[in-house]
């Protein structure tokens, strides 16, 4: 196997892990907007997005990749309130 394989092999096992993740956390924006219904408030709430984007990103310490990173995790958050609009158009 040579280290290119290896590497693959590394990024389909973390893959993996994210794709469970990242499913586990749609199950919870599922209860956050059923909350959110039924005590009347926005799906987006700005000043608690920018408060935990900015956690998260300081929770990388390679500067190289912390831009990246916060891109990634803005479009997450994006998902989130897409799929959070989809399940209130639902109810």
């Amino acid at each position: 196997m040579t280290r290119l394989d290896k590497d693959r092999q590394v990024i389909d096992e973390i893959d993996e892990q994210i794709a469970a993740l990242f499913e586990k956390r749609f199950e919870t924006v599922r209860d956050v907007i059923a909350y959110k219904i039924e005590n009347r408030l926005p799906i987006l709430n700005s000043d608690r997005e920018n408060e935990i984007t900015q956690k998260n990103v300081a929770r990388i310490d390679d500067e190289d990749v912390k831009p990246y990173f916060e891109a990634w995790y803005k479009d997450l958050l994006a998902l989130s309130k897409e799929f959070q609009r989809q399940i209130q158009d639902e109810m």
